[in-house]
């Protein structure tokens, strides 16, 4: 059983175009549908491997259990800390030097 070789835009190409200057537009034109037939070929290659990452995972994980990544929360400011601010962003300097240490425990 032969099999047929898929033809694509090389094969046009190496087919003999005529030497006018319409030939050298369809050489250019050729060569551009080639180039862009290997993108779209390499892009169908990593959506291929992707899904089967994604299928591959779903089948480790049948019953859908995920791992609980921590959510990151930033710390409650206090009621003096948004005081302070108010008074800094105002003008006023009456602010006493406090280190980071201080703020944070005290």
């Amino acid at each position: 059983m032969a099999t047929n070789k898929k033809a694509d835009a090389r094969d046009a190409l190496d087919s003999g175009v005529s030497s006018n200057e319409s030939g050298e537009l369809n050489a250019i034109t050729v060569k551009t549908l080639t180039n862009l037939e290997e993108k779209v070929e390499a892009i169908d290659w990593k959506l291929w491997e992707i899904y089967n990452i994604i299928k591959n995972y779903v089948e480790t994980n049948p019953n859908g259990v995920q791992q609980q990544v921590p959510q990151p929360t930033q710390p409650a400011a206090s009621a003096a800390d948004v005081a302070a601010e108010l008074a800094k962003a105002l003008g006023n300097k009456e602010e006493e030097s406090k280190s980071v240490v201080k703020k944070l425990f005290g």
